[in-house]
C-alpha cells in the first residue's frame, strides 16, 4: 500500500460514501447527510465520546477490501489463534491466496509468539489489541477502519504500531488530537453530535501532503 506521507499525484479514490446516516432508538439522528471519500493515505476521525465516530466506520459494508478493528475484542472462548483461524474462515477472505504472519506483526510490536497459544480471555488489554490489529493488518485490506488502535498500549508500544499502520491506508478513529496530528497523511475530520435539527457532518477528501 501507498506511504501516506510521500507525495503522489496519481492518488486514487480508496473508499467513497455519500449521505449515510445513522439514528438512536428514539428516532433522532446521531449523524447524518454524511460524503466521505479517501484516498491513499491516513484520514483521522475526532470528537468526543458519544458523537457517534465509532458508528462511522460500522457502516461501510464493503468487507471483502476493507476490515474493521475494533477498540475491544469480544470475549472468546479458546486462543489467539482460534481467533485467527475463525477469521480467515470468513467468506471474505476464504478467497486470499497470501497473507502476512501476523504473529511476526505482533512480535515487532512486542507480543511474545507463545501468548498466540494462551487463551484469549488471559490475555491483557493491549496483549488483545495488537493481535487483533496484527491479524487485520495481515490480511492486506485496501482499507483499515480503525477505532481508538492503541487506547490500552503504552507510549513505546504504541509508537511501534503507529510507525506500522502510517505505512497502510487508514480511517482512524481517536480522541488523542496529538495522535491524529502525528498519524494524520492528509486530513483531520473532527465530528460533533448532531440530531434532527442540527446534524453531524463529515465531509472531504483525504489527500497525500506535498
Amino acid at each position: 500500500m501507498t506511504n501516506p506521507h510521500s507525495s503522489s499525484s496519481s492518488s486514487h479514490i480508496l473508499f467513497c460514501a455519500k449521505s449515510i446516516g445513522k439514528k438512536r432508538e428514539d428516532g433522532t439522528w446521531l449523524f447524518r447527510n454524511v460524503d466521505l471519500e479517501v484516498k491513499d493515505g491516513v484520514l483521522t476521525v475526532t470528537g468526543p465520546s458519544g458523537v457517534g465516530t465509532p458508528d462511522q466506520l460500522g457502516i461501510p459494508t464493503w468487507r471483502s477490501r476493507v476490515m474493521y478493528i475494533p477498540q475491544r475484542t469480544a470475549t472468546m472462548e479458546g486462543s489467539a489463534n482460534d481467533f485467527l483461524a475463525v477469521v480467515r474462515k470468513f467468506g471474505t477472505h476464504k478467497k486470499k491466496d497470501t497473507y502476512d504472519d501476523p504473529v511476526q506483526i505482533a512480535l515487532d510490536w512486542g507480543v511474545r509468539p507463545e501468548l498466540w497459544h494462551s487463551k484469549w480471555s488471559t490475555l491483557s488489554g493491549g496483549e488483545m489489541q495488537r493481535i487483533s490489529l496484527a491479524i487485520g493488518c495481515s490480511f492486506h485490506p485496501d482499507i483499515l477502519l480503525l477505532d481508538e488502535p492503541t487506547s490500552a498500549l503504552d507510549e513505546e508500544s504504541c509508537n511501534k504500531v503507529e510507525k506500522t499502520l502510517m505505512e497502510l491506508n487508514c480511517i482512524w478513529v481517536t480522541h488523542n488530537h496529538q495522535q491524529a496530528e502525528r498519524v494524520s497523511s492528509g486530513g483531520t475530520f473532527h465530528m460533533r453530535g448532531g440530531d434532527n435539527s442540527s446534524p453531524s457532518s463529515l465531509s472531504g477528501v483525504v489527500v497525500d501532503e506535498d
